[in-house]
């Protein structure tokens, strides 16, 4: 009966502190992909137009109100026109990993001919409060 009482006690506390942790890990999702959209939107204007996505849905409003604060048109890609050709930055499948986290970034953007994207997968670490990307593999680009 002890035993089964420590193994209670002990799934519920790993059950609060999962908890109290997914809070956390929500601010640090936000802080991951406003850093790889960062990455790919360092080269733009201020005036650019742009839709962002994460995991192909919109990003949280949050996320979009710090980046508009450097580049103001910046759209979630639910507001992207089905006859507009614009730029998409966009962030998917973000995984923790240990010490940090993986993500799926990339970006397209239209030409005269067709269209030219790329794609990477991004391994992220914390230093101090910032999240930074520490290296880029599986690198695809048309």
């Amino acid at each position: 009966m002890l035993r089964i009482s420590i193994i209670l006690l002990f799934a519920s506390a790993v059950g609060c502190f999962g908890q109290a942790g997914d809070g956390g890990r929500d601010k640090d999702a936000l802080d991951v992909y406003e850093a790889v959209f960062r990455h790919h939107l360092k080269k733009e204007k201020a005036d650019a137009i742009g839709f962002l996505s994460i995991d192909t849905t919109d990003p949280p409003v949050e996320l979009l109100k710090r980046l508009r604060k450097e580049w103001p048109n910046l759209k979630p890609i639910s507001e992207l026109p089905k006859d507009m050709k614009a730029l998409r930055v966009y962030a998917n499948e973000l995984k923790w990993t240990r010490g940090g986290a993986e993500v799926q970034a990339g970006y397209w953007f239209p030409t005269k001919v067709a269209g030219q994207g790329y794609v990477g997968t991004y391994h992220m670490i914390r230093e101090k409060d910032t999240w930074k990307i520490a290296k880029v593999t599986d690198e695809v680009s048309s």
